[in-house]
């Protein structure tokens, strides 16, 4: 009997169901949310879910191409980066057509802005110094999701740098993970403070999101 190929083999074990149930379920808490359906106020909290299968993910990436000694920065940035810049460029190139039409100049000029702020990866710090994200004109934001996408691709910048550079100043399984410890409780403590002392700014940077 012939045995199975590998390439099945790698497809069956990488495909965690589990986490597309996740997804699943934080898409379905943002979209109630944000039609404000009774009893899903807090449905924002799906981004966090977000952050939290991305980070995971992520970490296994570099993690598993470090222990194999396979890892790659740059291969790692165009992966990332082929998956997220085609799609927000088209999203971006759509609005900027329809606002040419339906929004008024001052409108449009800072749809304009918010666009630049958005394909930089800053739209969340934009974002933080304008009005907060549940201020009433935050509906007129077009590009207010982005804020999301700026954390994350800031992530992805720093998080493969801080891990290999962690794993050369120490290989040994127990010292990594201490300090992949120590840095996870540290921004934990920070989101903590931060958000007690200023919400928004908490809501919207990346060391406490992190």
């Amino acid at each position: 009997m012939d045995r199975p190929t590998q390439p099945s083999l790698t497809r069956s074990a990488s495909f965690r169901l589990d986490i597309y149930g996740l997804r699943a379920y934080a898409v379905i808490l943002v979209i109630l949310y944000h039609f404000g359906v009774p009893g899903f106020a807090g449905g924002f909290i799906g981004v966090d879910v977000f952050f939290v299968i991305s980070g995971f993910l992520m970490t296994k990436i570099i993690t598993s191409g470090l222990t194999t000694e396979n890892f790659s920065l740059i291969e790692f940035y165009l992966a990332r980066a082929k998956r997220i810049v085609p799609a927000l460029v088209t999203v971006c190139a759509v609005l900027l057509v329809l606002g040419w039409f339906f929004l008024s100049a001052n409108d449009y000029k800072t749809l304009a802005s918010h666009s630049v702020y958005s394909l930089g990866f800053l739209s969340n710090i934009e974002y933080w110094l304008e009005a907060g994200y549940f201020d009433a004109d935050s509906h007129t934001k077009w590009l207010l999701h982005t804020w999301s996408l700026s954390v994350e691709w800031q992530f992805y910048l720093i998080l493969p740098i801080l891990l290999l550079t962690a794993w050369r100043l120490s290989p040994r399984r127990k010292t990594f993970l201490l300090l992949l410890g120590t840095g996870t409780v540290i921004s934990f403590g920070l989101s903590i403070y931060t958000t007690a002392n200023d919400a928004s700014f908490a809501f919207y940077m990346l060391h406490t999101r992190a």
